[in-house]
């Protein structure tokens, strides 16, 4: 390869020693994706062949387009670039690649790096290098945190990279199909959409015409991510059936012929592969009547009404399922109106607009889709479930819900088990938002029920997910963690990034609940790792702010206030949820703002309108900081302030801890005062919301406060009753043991007081040392 070394956007990359740099160090990458960047960018003056990039790169022929677009995919995630945005490699549609922004080399020797190496196997663990968020990249799938999850593998990055131990193979079902790719022996324009638009039209027809459970068409891809050969090799293909839990194997294989297109349908079992072949003039009928000789059907093979309405949906399904959502829109615009006006295809563009981000676009589309007569009740209720996922988006659940609820009713009596899966999910998710916990998991349970009939075993992952929110939002911690960590192991297994590192960050927010703060980083760094891979900027802010809350947990305050610097610019579009985080981390360092009563309204007032509709951010939240930033400054009057303006916005669904920050924060403010009964009163206040919610993040520093609040009046008998149960939390929780020891002190306790400092100094060292550790 070239001496030289490259200099393109924000990074720099040095072909000899295979490393790919950007402001923050070395960048992650598996090596057959530098290698393609490496050959694109030496010959940047012009586009480079599939065929030729293959042959460079891998040194054979014989790889499939699946594990082609995977590589691609995956260098196009490390430089912040999309399918859709293409600022670096661009497709050349029917050809190959192109790539395309500017580049400044250096033929003069790179100053030496301290890491080297970047450039990972595909198989290796992931790497510990700090990630940097994908900010600039396109919105693709906009819903809440929640929705994230529960969207299934309907925003499934498809052709994510497949890391970590290996999870054991699904349980085989009896008469489940796994159906492969359709492999194309002539190209002529046509491969790219046969390949997968064929693959799901034929999974599709299976489950209308037969009672056979079909797996998911994202699914099979997700899995060909890891094995791309499996597609075309009979041994590898059983093996794949059996991971993926299917007893049958689906391959088929399409040319041109006399008659137009002919097709070769293998049916492979455990013992036996038969094939059936058919001629047709469109690719699409052909398969049709070889699925019709297989299943003994031969209504199966009869014309449909507009054989060129199919193809053209199965074509943006194709682009749909490669995350290809530029030419999903591109196939649509560019068909004839009369077509473009059909419900089966304008659905199917509103779906394209509300993954791309175009919110109000896809809006406009599936209203029109909900209002107009004589619409099949599946296109219908897509529309309603369009419509509820952008009301969601919105953070507006009652309508939401009245959407789902709508398309529940379209599809009664149907059978559609991915769509109603979804639908249920959807409900589920919504109850729950809305406080109905029972509700919600029999919503679930109805989803599982429809995703197992449909060997869904993501959409089951992704349940486990929301069932673990759930929990959590009802205190059911440890239930939480054990549903976030099986649905993990799923996403894990299938390389569904962003839901694997959405499961993580949820199972961290658990666990920070619990006051298990060690465990809480593990889990968030984990899912911090996994950011450059991600799409969505949504989805990665999120778990930004719960990395940033374990942090602060763990006294992390360095590393805090860089990822803060990351987000908060200091502008009015910066994410109030690290305007939040800045407060916090400089009130923990001892250096507080000083705060006004101006300064308060606009904390809350950007809390209360964020930027983005779906900020995590909370007015319990931003109060319960900004007192406790105000009373260090001593500004009694302004914390007084902070808390007034929460009282004054109410209770709301969306934000349950009020009730508990408006008591703290009350008890706070009036010890502060020298109003030893208000501070008692708001205390014990405190303490038992926190007890009901069994929230240990709530409940213990309240109790720590209230014991230390007793001893300074001289209650030692009412802070005992409190200091027996914080006890339990005294090893890990250093607000904890501190106050058992002015507990302990003014009890004359000296034993169990010498004991507990030494206690609080390991508790202090932890933090110093991680505070200062490389």
């Amino acid at each position: 390869m070239s001496a030289r070394h490259y200099r393109f956007g924000d990074f720099e990359l040095d072909p000899a020693s295979r490393e790919l740099r950007d402001a923050d160090g070395p960048v992650a990458l598996p090596l057959k994706s530098f290698d393609c960047i490496v050959y694109l960018l030496e010959r940047r003056e012009r586009a480079v062949g599939r065929d030729e990039l293959i042959s460079a790169v891998w040194g054979r022929a014989d790889v499939s387009d699946a594990l082609l677009g995977q590589t691609l995919s995956r260098a196009r995630r490390a430089l912040g670039d999309t399918g859709e945005e293409q600022r670096f490699i661009r497709t050349v549609a029917r050809f190959g690649y192109h790539w395309v922004a500017p580049v400044d080399v250096a033929d003069e020797p790179a100053t030496p790096r301290a890491a080297v190496g970047a450039s990972v196997d595909e198989g290796d663990a992931a790497t510990s290098v700090v990630p940097q968020p994908a900010t600039r990249r396109r919105r693709r799938h906009v819903l809440a945190f929640a929705v994230m999850l529960a969207g299934a593998v309907a925003g499934v990055a498809l052709f994510a990279a497949w890391r970590g131990a290996r999870v054991p193979d699904a349980p085989v079902q009896a008469g489940a199909a796994l159906v492969l790719p359709v492999e194309v022996a002539d190209d002529g324009g046509d491969a790219r959409w046969i390949r997968f638009g064929a693959m799901d039209y034929l999974a599709a027809r299976l489950r209308e015409r037969s009672n056979l459970t079909v797996l998911p068409s994202e699914q099979v891809i997700a899995y060909l991510a890891r094995d791309g050969d499996a597609a075309t090799d009979p041994a590898r293909r059983r093996a794949l059936a059996t991971k993926a839990g299917a007893s049958l194997v689906l391959a088929a294989r399409v040319r041109r012929d006399a008659q137009g297109w002919g097709v070769e349908l293998d049916v492979q079992d455990a013992e036996r592969s038969v094939r059936h072949a058919a001629s047709a003039p469109t690719p699409l009928q052909a398969i049709d009547r070889a699925l019709a000789d297989w299943l003994g059907d031969p209504a199966i093979a009869e014309a449909p009404a507009r054989p060129t309405a199919l193809e053209l949906q199965q074509r943006i399904d194709a682009a749909f399922l490669e995350g290809d959502l530029r030419e999903a829109a591109a196939i649509a615009e560019a068909a004839p109106l009369d077509l473009q006006r059909m419900p089966e295809i304008a659905v199917r563009v509103a779906e394209v607009d509300e993954r791309a981000g175009r919110i109000e676009q896809a809006q406009r589309g599936f209203e029109r889709l909900a209002t107009t007569a004589g619409v099949s009740p599946v296109v219908h209720a897509r529309a309603l479930y369009g419509l509820c996922a952008v009301a969601f988006n919105r953070n507006e659940p009652e309508r939401a819900q009245a959407y789902c609820r709508d398309a529940l009713a379209a599809l009664e009596g149907r059978h559609e088990p991915l769509l109603l899966g979804r639908a249920y999910m959807m409900r589920g998710v919504i109850e729950d938002q809305l406080g109905r916990y029972e509700d919600a998991l029999a919503s679930f349970a109805r989803a599982r029920i429809e995703w197992r009939a449909a060997g869904n075993l993501p959409g089951e992952a992704s349940l486990d997910n929301n069932e673990g929110l759930a929990h959590a939002h009802h205190g059911h911690f440890a239930e939480a963690v054990a549903s976030f960590q099986r649905g993990a192991a799923v996403f894990e297994r299938f390389g569904v990034i962003d839901h694997l590192a959405s499961s993580l960050a949820a199972k961290s927010d658990a666990q920070r609940m619990m006051l298990e703060a060690d465990d809480a980083l593990a889990s968030s760094t984990k899912a911090w790792r996994l950011a450059p891979r991600m799409d969505d900027p949504r989805a990665v802010l999120a778990i930004a702010y719960t990395h940033a809350q374990a942090l602060l947990a763990n006294g992390r305050l360095d590393e805090l206030g860089r990822l803060v610097e990351r987000y908060d610019d200091g502008t009015p579009a910066a994410p109030p949820e690290f305007v939040l985080m800045r407060l916090a981390r400089d009130t923990a360092a001892g250096t507080p703002p000083a705060l006004a009563d101006a300064d308060v309204d606009r904390i809350v007032g950007r809390v209360l309108a964020p930027p983005n509709p779906g900020s995590d951010a909370r007015l319990s939240r931003a109060v319960d900081l900004l007192v406790d930033a105000a009373l260090a400054q001593g500004r009694r009057e302004v914390a007084a302030h902070a808390l007034q303006r929460l009282r004054d916005a109410g209770a709301s669904p969306l934000d349950a801890d009020r009730a508990f920050v408006a008591a703290l924060a009350g008890a706070r403010i009036a010890e502060a005062g020298g109003d030893e009964v208000g501070a008692e009163a708001g205390y014990a206040l405190a303490v038992e919301l926190g007890l009901a919610a069994n929230r240990a993040d709530q409940w213990v520093p309240a109790g720590a406060a209230r014991v230390i609040a007793l001893v300074r009046a001289g209650h030692l008998d009412d802070a005992r009753g409190i200091g027996g149960r914080l006890a339990a939390y005294a090893d890990r929780d250093l607000g904890a043991a501190q106050a058992l020891l002015a507990l302990y002190e003014a009890s004359g306790e000296a034993g169990a007081a010498e004991r507990l400092r030494g206690r609080i100094e390991v508790l202090r060292g932890q933090r110093r040392a991680a505070e200062h550790a490389p």
